[in-house]
């Protein structure tokens, strides 16, 4: 039994490579759901801007986007052109919202209305997710 233990934990370990930061095994709901149950340095310190310009690039080239990013790290460094959309009426976002996780878990106001009227369609390193508005 012990060594069925060892064995799951590293096989939900390696399946997590390289996004070990936002990491939680699957009792607690795996990777994807760290954000659920912790939130700001716990899974996120804005180490997932450069995989979100890799893939802003190759799957969501020429579409409009909206960025609320936590880090210390410049977006158009990476190539990002976006806008914040907290600084514009609700009614003129949209395109691709892209949140980071820790933004996310403490919306309000504005943002929380805008990830509500919005669609998760995809993950970037289990700390970024990308919405359809």
């Amino acid at each position: 039994m012990t060594a069925a233990l060892v064995g799951f934990v590293a096989v939900s370990s390696l399946r997590t490579y390289p996004h070990y930061l936002p990491y939680s095994n699957e009792a607690f709901g795996g990777p994807s759901k760290t954000r659920l149950r912790l939130h700001d340095s716990n899974v996120d310190w804005g180490q997932d801007l450069g995989l979100l310009a890799d893939r802003l690039r190759e799957r969501y080239r020429g579409e409009r986007v909206w960025l609320v990013y936590k880090g210390s790290g410049v977006p158009a460094a990476y190539g990002i052109d976006a806008a914040d959309p907290r600084r514009v009426p609700l009614d003129e976002v949209r395109g691709l919202l892209v949140v980071s996780d820790s933004a996310a878990a403490k919306a309000t106001g504005r943002l929380a209305a805008l990830i509500e009227d919005s669609r998760p369609v995809d993950d970037v390193g289990h700390s970024i997710t990308l919405y359809r508005r």
